[in-house]
């Protein structure tokens, strides 16, 4: 473990940095993103497209609570964009991106069907390679949670709670805009509080990062706790990817080697507002295959 490697992390960009005449489809080494939470009532998955289109990575890394798949089973939500982000990986997959899959605990059933083979790779965690040398190791990080291992019944009332929160928020928000008055954020504010506790209660950060250290590796890139962070360990560097659900953050590898945590909220959006051709669903789509199957029962077709 190159121990004395210090964090490459790109200075955070603001929006007039990348102007939308100067963005097209990006070519990056590695993109890792976690906590989309598709099928999920508050998913944002046409803000989740908008990032796939934007970059193509040879390597892209999800990493846990992609398919959300404790709310399809409470009531399933399957709108066309969340097809769409399927149909786009897929593409991705067929343009050159190797896709590695790490589950997290909302949807562990894939736990159940891991593989090794592409187009996509299901694995409880992965190591990364980066062009720098660096060795990152890649896991949702709900098994370090004590509350999920110890409790899971209150984490699935803690989902319900959280969704009704967002529910408050955004129609509360949607009046708001017209007196500009900030937004409100009492979920975000429970969400980061109540992780904030998961951290405190079962050293979330401190029992990932010793985990990393134990497989010989230079840092973690996780998710879970929705709070986007990235932090120098000692020898550790920690990256947690946040979620898209009240952020939409992404960590992204340039060919050097280098980090950066995106926001893509707060980045220009190239197609300054353009409408896209409609849509056409794929005849066949492997990765949708793969990820959805083990769903099959909750509905017909997730197209």
């Amino acid at each position: 473990m190159s121990g004395s490697m210090q964090p490459r992390m790109m200075p955070a960009r603001t929006p007039t940095d990348l102007r939308p005449h100067e963005r097209p489809v990006v070519a990056i080494r590695s993109m890792f993103i976690s906590d989309l939470h598709l099928g999920a009532r508050h998913a944002r998955p046409e803000v989740v497209l908008r990032l796939l289109k934007e970059f193509q990575p040879t390597q892209l890394y999800l990493v846990g609570d992609i398919i959300d798949g404790r709310s399809l089973q409470r009531r399933w939500h399957w709108p066309a964009a969340c097809a769409q982000v399927l149909d786009q990986l897929a593409h991705m997959s067929e343009t050159g991106t190797e896709l590695f899959y790490t589950p997290g605990n909302h949807d562990a059933y894939l736990r159940n069907h891991l593989t090794s083979d592409p187009p996509l790779q299901v694995q409880d965690q992965f190591v990364h390679h980066c062009a720098d040398g660096r060795r990152l190791l890649i896991t949702h990080g709900d098994q370090f949670d004590d509350v999920e291992e110890k409790a899971q019944w209150l984490s699935r009332v803690g989902s319900v709670g959280y969704d009704l929160l967002i529910t408050v928020d955004r129609t509360v928000n949607r009046g708001w805009k017209y007196v500009s008055l900030r937004p409100l954020r009492i979920s975000r504010f429970a969400k980061q509080t109540a992780k904030k506790w998961v951290q405190w209660a079962s050293g979330f950060e401190a029992r990932v990062v010793n985990h990393a250290r134990a497989h010989g590796c230079d840092g973690i890139v996780c998710g879970h706790i929705h709070v986007p962070r990235v932090r120098q360990f000692g020898d550790i560097l920690y990256v947690n990817l946040g979620d898209w659900v009240e952020n939409a953050t992404a960590l992204i590898e340039y060919d050097s080697g280098e980090l950066e945590l995106l926001n893509l909220d707060r980045l220009a959006n190239p197609t300054g507002g353009q409408t896209e051709p409609p849509w056409q669903p794929r005849r066949h789509n492997h990765v949708a295959d793969r990820l959805t199957h083990p769903l099959a029962g909750q509905a017909d077709s997730v197209s």
